[in-house]
């Protein structure tokens, strides 16, 4: 969503950050961002500095912060943080999310059926697929308000869409991606209500090879994450203020709630 600058203007350098940074996608989005002319500075959070991507190169553009994602207080401190140097944030991708344990949580896992759903697997999705996005955009709703134009945009998922779901399973996945869906469309309703807002939307991704998605995508068409974000940033850059509260496919089309 980019305002319309005079040609003998230069377009002020727009700031990104990206939650959940060392994440597949969180990495590729944060590389891509880096390498815009436009965007000056790429603000990257993660609990732990990513071990691939942009972490192992010299890219002045890149500053990288120590945040739990998933914790509010330390949300907000990241906040105070970036708010003593920057006084406005252009995108905010949160890419923040679980579906897994892997290897060394293997109870924690997708539900195929009710009988194996466990409060303690809906607890754990519903905090970080549903609480900690709402809780970055709470964070850092002050630097989204201004006249440059905003996009918070969460990554979401096909299968929260309660009128797409005719598969079922994957209770707790299913269940805290639709939770995050209601929240985004209940704050882009606030953020509406005063002026210079953000555009707040949820995205679908599609089908990136992963280690969130690895265990599952093998027999589907899936891409790298380099080419899901430059197609996250397609849909973004397209976005006009009357977007805000809707959930879109990576191909820019509108998902069911």
């Amino acid at each position: 969503m980019d305002r319309k600058t005079p040609d003998n203007a230069v377009e002020p350098q727009k700031t990104a950050l990206i939650v959940g940074a060392s994440g597949g996608l969180g990495r590729a989005l944060t590389l891509h961002l880096s390498q815009r002319a436009n965007v000056g500075t790429v603000l990257a959070l993660s609990r732990k500095r990513p071990e691939a991507a942009w972490s192992d190169i010299d890219n002045p553009k890149i500053q990288w912060l120590q945040t739990d994602t998933a914790d509010q207080a330390d949300l907000q401190d990241a906040a105070r943080r970036i708010g003593d140097t920057h006084s406005r944030i252009h995108f905010l991708i949160n890419c923040t999310g679980t579906l897994h344990g892997g290897d060394t949580d293997p109870d924690f896992k997708p539900e195929k059926a009710l009988a194996e759903l466990r409060p303690e697997n809906l607890h754990r999705c519903m905090q970080v697929n549903a609480f900690a996005p709402l809780a970055a955009l709470q964070a850092f709703a002050p630097l989204l308000h201004h006249d440059e134009g905003a996009v918070a945009a969460t990554l979401s998922a096909m299968v929260g869409s309660i009128g797409d779901n005719h598969l079922g399973g994957w209770y707790s996945y299913r269940m805290s991606k639709a939770a995050l869906n209601m929240g985004l469309r209940s704050a882009a309703i606030e953020f509406a209500r005063r002026r210079n807002g953000p555009v707040v939307i949820a995205i679908h991704p599609g089908t990136t090879l992963t280690p969130l998605s690895e265990p599952f995508v093998k027999r589907h068409k899936h891409r790298p994450p380099e080419a899901s974000a430059e197609r996250i940033m397609t849909v973004i850059d397209s976005l006009e203020p009357e977007d805000s509260g809707k959930f879109f496919h990576w191909d820019g089309s509108e998902l069911p709630w």
